[in-house]
């Protein structure tokens, strides 16, 4: 067995796989440093939405470019509610249950607009949809990147309607508010001072995932069982050979 794996051709189909293999494993590497730099980014998430909330100017300002490491941050916004220009965001679910989002800009000191979430509401007829009051707020919450825009073709719309919109998305809401410059994100409300009256359902943030990041765990793995399948096959061939289940090349045959 030995003396068949040292011939030349399978010396030189060994060195191209381990070639392939290290190149594979080092892929592997790579993608086990992206799980565990990405699992280390939720759990930062989540320790920055524990913190003490941070005023939202210090995080990210009205047409600034959406900061990677402000997603999840706590943060208080002071201001007015401009209820004229609610939005509701359809097909949101809340302990099992399809409803809406209460979606209303809050005017800052500034004349610039955060996109907030009041809450979820189960019908767009409920009245606690209509609660806010035009006076002087804090809102605290957690701020979340703009949701990507829905893709629809030239001359569709998304069917709902009036006052309804899928997707808390830049693209939307710029159609919608056109009277003050927006933070290119939203706030996730959870809590208000003061209070006024009823309130939408408050709508939990998505659970962070812990550790590493399973996609590109999953990636490594495969990376690493491509390298192992690789020299499998080799041996495999080696061992055919042996058995003189392969035909014979005429580089290995000794004439006597």
């Amino acid at each position: 067995m030995l003396r068949t794996a040292l011939r030349p051709r399978w010396l030189a189909l060994l060195f191209v796989v381990l070639l392939a293999a290290s190149g594979m494993a080092l892929l592997g590497t790579w993608q086990l440093d992206r799980a565990r730099a990405n699992g280390s980014s939720a759990a930062s998430e989540t320790a920055a939405a524990e913190a003490a909330p941070k005023p939202i100017g210090a995080v990210i300002k009205a047409r600034e470019t959406f900061p990677k490491d402000a997603v999840g941050v706590r943060v208080t916004a002071s201001g007015h509610w401009d209820g004229a220009r609610r939005l509701l965001v359809a097909g949101r679910e809340l302990g099992g249950r399809s409803g809406y989002w209460v979606l209303l800009p809050l005017v800052l000191a500034d004349g610039s607009a955060v996109p907030v979430v009041r809450g979820w509401i189960a019908s767009p007829d409920d009245p606690s949809a209509s609660t806010a009051i035009d006076q002087e707020v804090t809102v605290t919450g957690l701020l979340q990147p703009s949701e990507p825009a829905q893709d629809l073709a030239p001359g569709r719309s998304d069917g709902l309607p009036d006052g309804q919109i899928a997707y808390v998305s830049m693209p939307d809401l710029l159609g919608h508010w056109t009277a003050n410059p927006l933070v290119t994100g939203f706030v996730v409300q959870q809590s208000q001072a003061p209070a006024t009256g009823a309130a939408p359902a408050v709508v939990p943030p998505p659970p962070p995932h812990q550790g590493y990041d399973w996609r590109n765990l999953s990636y490594a793995v495969q990376w690493w069982v491509f390298a192992g399948i690789g020299l499998l096959f080799w041996w495999r061939l080696v061992r055919d050979d042996h058995r003189g289940l392969l035909p014979t090349s005429r580089a290995d045959t000794v004439t006597p």
